[in-house]
């Protein structure tokens, strides 16, 4: 952070004090001729303190080089500069003992141009952010208590830091906008409402209209609510502000109707506004003095690793997956009707509600889920802002830096774009798969590898700079399956660091198991060993990773090329004991237990433990009463089995389903819930019959126009500006129709689109659900319905016709 100006820091020459408070993040300013990084902490609140620093990168040159290095004249805003010094440094570089120039600019913007300027020499760590710099450095970790010496706002001296329990003044809002034209207009729909709760268990709802409710303040105008929201905010001495999806919608479109009202939105501490930080593709708010946490981003990454299965990233879905929970009010108030609702007096209490439970329901969904972001804070070293809008690949690299410092070794630097085109190029070989065959089975029992890549890499001491080393010969080291040697004497940085994640896991669990499950320390236990389960899954794709700093082909396809030779050893071990192997995926096995017992499987396992390596582990996953395997179309080959495409019934009765479209977005609710209530019909009740009638009394719902239009809407979210797509899809079309119609659609929006009568082509026909009249029947029946259930049903022998009334119905048992 830049901000050239006279320094305010006339405190260096106090007495140092020695104090302790929580460090949460730091940046820096720039103040007349010097930089300093500045530290938001916590006390009884936060507060600044502030470091003199120099920034630094370092150059692949003999120390006999270091005047020339001195002397070198680069230009910054037609301003030279010169390094301010260059100190000598002994680091291991590539694994091994290297000679290096450390070499020291004034600001960190100086870094850039100075080592381009040196481009003769071959330059490391010139990319890490300047912030970063001094927390890897300084060994500070987020949200831990820390003893410091200080003279005023100038940090002295940090003395130790500790983890500690932290408690932070946490708010959670959302505003409700004025919206006749289906996606509200910041330059001319007003915000109605803005709804906020705490965790000191106030919650209130601001607006400019009478609504009936005591939890609600009216204030003269628009204007006045959304300085009042501000002044609530600095009232409360909000710590952390959290919403959903704020950074894209609720913060971007206060901004724009405080702008043209004349209002002032102050919700930094300095008084400022907020300002939109480049993550990925997406933008994230921040908010000078505070950390803002957009719940949206963290429900996104909670899909991509697979933590969470959700058809589509709303608050009211991931409320309900996360939470355990039914939203009070969502069911009763129509996004498009609220406008309505809003000019009727009758109607504008249920609107008020419906406001305020988003807040409350925010703030639970934030104190479910924010307890593993900061324990992924804590671990990587990374403030909450960063952490909540990784991903897992950058939350491996921040442990890995930290790592690296500590143990002296340089950074890799980033890959250039031609270096990444080829790495993507060069496709790596992926895990083991033997597809089942298709049809419904009973008495199965699955088995998976416990962490099978994490354990692999460290039993088998994987890290790019293990490879081929000079320590251990071809018969001492490690010899993947692939040819490849690693050292077996001394530990690689990713291993040494991705072994402490799995032992700090493996005692958390230990633990959890003596911890009453109601208690807070359970749940702070919990939410450290689900962080470190995370980091622990994410470091084979980190090595794979076109973009790592620490890719490595070698690594990647040698972890690969073990886990195929665990999972089908192991497989084969289980057909020589007597097991029917169904499906291997990865590291899941499914056998088919036959005339096999509970015990029999349970003492198959225990065998295959005893003969692998001390990190690896076979466990039981469950036991099922039936499952479904489904068949794939594939080019050439005809009808083969789908992989990652079945659903199980446990022993309690409860079903997993992997692959069928109700854990899919683009699949429309109808399908869903008819594909759901069909697996519950042939999995619980073993009842092709009702099965079938299922489907039967869905289509003729469908033929009589009696299925709402909610029900029928198909989600897709566009990755770019309409007008930039060069082929029309359906959602496509749907958007232009829209934008055409005076709405607003931007360039990340999710389309809801319904399939109505009008047009020749589906794509004609595709309108967003807000404008749909109608829908054709006739596309969700041979698009939607059929496809979804005649995957299922035709291993029953249930053909199209069946369906459509035409065929004879046979009984169920003869296909178990």
């Amino acid at each position: 952070m830049e901000n050239r100006g006279k320094s305010p820091l006339s405190d260096e020459s106090k007495q140092p004090k020695q104090k302790k408070a929580f460090f949460i993040s730091a940046d820096y300013h720039v103040y007349g001729e010097r930089t300093y990084v500045r530290l938001l902490m916590k006390g009884r609140r936060f507060f600044r303190l502030y470091k003199f620093c120099e920034p630094y990168f370092y150059i692949d040159a003999p120390e006999s080089q270091a005047q020339k290095i001195l002397s070198a004249c680069a230009f910054d805003k037609g301003q030279q500069i010169r390094p301010l010094r260059v100190e000598p440094v002994a680091k291991i570089l590539f694994g091994k003992e290297k000679k290096l120039l450390k070499v020291f600019a004034k600001y960190p913007f100086h870094v850039p141009p100075l080592k381009d300027t040196l481009k003769e020499y071959q330059a490391y760590e010139f990319n890490i952010p300047f912030a970063k710099r001094f927390i890897i450095d300084n060994g500070l970790e987020p949200f831990s208590l820390v003893t410091y010496s200080r003279r005023g706002r100038i940090l002295d001296s940090i003395v130790s830091s500790s983890a500690r329990p932290i408690q932070l003044r946490t708010m959670a809002f959302d505003i409700e906008t004025y919206n006749p034209a289906g996606v509200p207009r910041p330059t001319q729909d007003p915000i109605i409402m803005i709804s906020y709760a705490t965790n000191s268990g106030k919650s209130g709802l601001l607006t400019w209209r009478d609504t009936g409710k005591d939890f609600a303040s009216i204030l003269k105008g628009e204007k006045e609510m959304i300085e009042e929201f501000c002044r609530v905010v600095k009232d409360e001495d909000v710590e952390l502000m959290v919403g959903y999806n704020t950074s894209q919608f609720d913060l971007p479109y206060l901004q724009a109707r405080a702008s043209a009202l004349g209002a002032k939105l102050s919700l930094g501490r300095d008084k400022s506004s907020f300002k939109l930080a480049q993550r990925g593709l997406r933008k994230e708010a921040k908010i000078q003095g505070r950390i803002h946490a957009d719940l949206y981003s963290v429900v996104q990454f909670l899909g991509i690793i697979g933590a969470l299965k959700v058809s589509k990233y709303t608050l009211e879905n991931a409320y309900r997956e996360l939470v355990g929970k039914e939203s009070a009010t969502k069911s009763l108030v129509k996004k498009l009707a609220i406008w309505q609702m809003w000019d009727d007096e009758g109607q504008r209490k249920l609107l008020a509600e419906y406001s305020h439970n988003d807040s409350l329901e925010t703030l639970e969904l934030a104190q479910k889920i924010l307890p593993v972001e900061m324990q992924l804070s804590r671990i990587t070293k990374t403030p909450l802002f960063d952490v909540v809008s990784s991903t897992t690949g950058q939350l491996v690299e921040s442990l890995l830096m930290r790592a690296s410092f500590e143990h002296n070794q340089i950074v890799p630097n980033k890959p250039g774009e031609q270096e990444i085109r080829q790495r993507t190029a060069n496709m790596i070989q992926g895990a083991f798969v033997k597809l089942p065959t298709p049809g419904v089975y009973e008495n199965l029992v699955v088995f998976d590898f416990r962490g099978l890549y994490p354990s692999i890499i460290c039993s088998h001491n994987i890290d790019p700079y293990t490879l081929n080393c000079s320590d251990c010969g071809k018969e001492e080291s490690h010899l993947s399956p692939q040819g490849h040697r690693f050292c077996s004497k001394k530990k690689g940085l990713i291993p040494l660091v991705l072994e402490g994640i799995m032992e700090g896991r493996a005692g958390l669990k230990d633990k959890l198991k003596k911890l009453p499950k109601e208690s807070q320390e359970y749940a702070d236990v919990f939410a450290q060993q689900q962080a470190l389960k995370i980091l622990a899954n994410s470091y084979y794709g980190y090595l794979a990773y076109a973009r790592s700093r620490w890719y490595s082909r070698a690594c990647g396809e040698s972890v690969t090329a073990w886990g195929r030779h665990y999972i089908t050893e192991t497989a084969a071990k289980a057909q020589d004991a007597g097991f029917n192997v169904l499906y291997i995926d990865t590291d899941s096995l499914f056998l088919l237990l036959g005339n096999k017992t509970k015990e029999d499987a349970l003492a198959f396992m225990k065998k295959v433990n005893s003969q692998l390596p001390e990190r690896m582990e076979l466990e039981l996953e469950a036991f099922y009463l039936r499952g479904m395997f489904v068949t794939k179309k594939v080019a050439g080959e005809g009808d083969t089995g789908a992989k990652k495409k079945y659903a199980l019934l446990d022993e309690q009765g409860r079903i997993k389903i992997r692959g069928f479209e109700l854990v899919r977005r683009d699949w429309s609710k109808i399908a869903k819930e008819t594909q759901s209530r069909v697996l519950n019909a042939i999995l619980k009740e073993g009842s092709k019959e009702k099965a079938i009638q299922i489907v039967k009394d869905t289509i003729q719902a469908l033929r009589e126009g009696k299925v709402p239009l909610e029900d029928l809407a198909v989600y897709t979210q566009l990755n770019k500006d309409p007008d930039k797509y060069l082929i029309t899809s359906p959602e496509l079309a749907a958007a232009k129709k829209a934008i055409k119609a005076g709405k607003a659609i931007d360039s990340e929006a999710v389309i809801a689109f319904v399939i109505t009568k009008s047009g020749a082509s589906i794509s004609e026909k595709a309108t967003v659900l807000e404008m749909a009249k109608d829908y054709d029947a006739n596309y969700y029946i041979e698009h939607q319905i059929l496809p979804s259930v005649l995957k299922i049903l035709r291993e029953l022998g249930v053909t199209e016709d069946d369906l459509k009334f035409k065929g004879k119905q046979t009984g169920l048992e003869g296909f178990f």
